[in-house]
């Protein structure tokens, strides 16, 4: 009795650690209130009333809806994922949410909206609706600058497959990272890296013609990953590649082809950096250009690739609209929460950072899928099929264990296909306010 006894202490003490490891993997406390002031794009105070509320059909008049609700803690979103579906399109929560989150409601087609409750409870049945108004012409000239080969893609392949015009530079050769052929060659690190890099330039030349971007508007620039922080705070100085045996961007450069005319050879220096934006903007005038938040994507790459470009613009002159996406969230990887298909919203925050508006992009299903195989082009974002031990088999399987029972999952196929695609928007003349 006392070993029967004993076991089930075990059993439920290595249960709450599991659910404890599944809560703490978003690495910021979720029952905290997610930070925002929209008070200025406020359209609408409610009730939630039977789970519904009333809008004036005046929402209508808005691309991008927020509806600001607070959570309680439902016990039961400890132990299943916690979502609320508002006209078939899924909102989820962290495990164990709790606190004020935002439901991007942009997709709604009536003015009385239901909000199905699964594993979630409402703290209040006060709620705040927030509209935003933003006029994004599909026809004007657009200009994706990507810090990575799949950075374009991953944050709006939607976007740019609606549109007429698009440009996109990709600024790095992106040949650091995961070591994801060395069992193929031996742990030769330059070898792999060198194939890492030769994949990533060619799905970022060709990949876009899935989204009616054609080559002649899709090129590299070929600067050495993670270098562009360091160019930036050594101007004048040449950077070189965290790869030993790696020595020259220009074979990684590939612009002769590309209807902007740029060198066909330049140095890993800022200066070069600089002036390859400068002709980008000067030759396509984009009204509108993506590239990363500055402020909320952790990455340097994706950080100094808008840092660099608000220096080309101020050097221009250039007058448009940045749409500004994150792929790497500071605060947590696993931002968008939820599974394929659902919506992308409001990310996690602790502290204010600056945009003018908020746009969200609708993607209907169709798109969904054209823009699931973009991403299952790019090589770097596949799981390696090629296993070369029973060491490698054993680790991708431990991969999938954690990705199934502790939500540890950072595939962009799941994060980055959704209902959506969302933008911090902010006008060039604003532009020192990110800085």
């Amino acid at each position: 009795m006392l070993y029967f006894l004993f076991l089930l202490v075990l059993i439920f003490s290595a249960y709450l650690l599991f659910l404890f490891k599944r809560v703490n993997k978003y690495r910021y406390d979720t029952g905290h209130d997610y930070i925002y002031n929209l008070e200025k794009n406020l359209i609408a105070q409610t009730k939630i009333e039977k789970n519904s509320i009333v809008l004036h059909k005046s929402y209508k008049n808005y691309d991008s809806l927020f509806l600001k609700i607070r959570l309680s803690l439902n016990p039961l979103s400890y132990f299943c994922k916690p979502y609320i579906e508002i006209e078939n399109v899924k909102h989820y929560f962290e495990y164990g949410a709790s606190g004020v989150r935002y439901l991007n409601i942009s997709h709604i087609k009536s003015h009385i909206v239901r909000l199905e409750m699964h594993y979630a409870s409402l703290g209040s049945d006060e709620a705040t609706v927030y509209g935003y108004k933003n006029d994004i012409n599909l026809t004007n000239k657009i200009l994706i600058l990507a810090p990575h080969a799949d950075d374009a893609e991953i944050a709006a392949f939607g976007l740019y497959k609606k549109a007429s015009d698009v440009t996109i530079a990709v600024t790095t050769a992106g040949e650091y990272g995961a070591c994801n052929y060395c069992d193929i060659y031996d742990n030769d690190k330059t070898k792999q890296s060198l194939k890492k890099a030769e994949l990533r330039i060619f799905d970022a030349l060709c990949v876009p013609l899935l989204g009616n971007v054609t080559i002649e508007n899709s090129f590299t620039l070929g600067y050495f990953d993670l270098s562009l922080k360091w160019m930036h705070d050594h101007k004048g100085e040449s950077a070189s590649s965290l790869i030993q045996g790696i020595d020259d961007i220009n074979k990684f450069r590939k612009v002769s082809h590309a209807k902007v005319q740029l060198p066909h050879l330049a140095k890993p220096v800022y200066s070069s950096f600089l002036e390859d934006l400068i002709s980008i903007i000067t030759q396509t005038k984009p009204a509108i250009i993506l590239t990363p938040h500055p402020t909320i994507d952790r990455h340097s790459d994706h950080k100094y690739t808008t840092l660099a470009l608000i220096d080309a613009l101020k050097a221009t002159n250039h007058s448009c609209k940045l749409l500004l996406y994150t792929n790497h969230l500071k605060l947590s990887e696993t931002y968008p929460i939820g599974e394929i298909n659902s919506s992308i919203t409001l990310p996690p925050n602790k502290e204010d950072f600056y945009f003018d508006s908020i746009y969200s992009s609708e993607l209907d299903y169709n798109l969904q899928v054209d823009k699931f195989f973009a991403l299952e082009a790019m090589h770097d974002l596949r799981d390696s099929l090629i296993f070369i031990s029973i060491k490698q088999s054993i680790k991708h399987l431990n991969k999938m264990i954690k990705r199934k029972f502790f939500g540890k999952d950072k595939s962009y196929y799941k994060r980055a296909t959704r209902a959506n695609e969302l933008f911090f928007v902010v006008e060039s003349e604003n532009i020192d306010k990110l800085l």
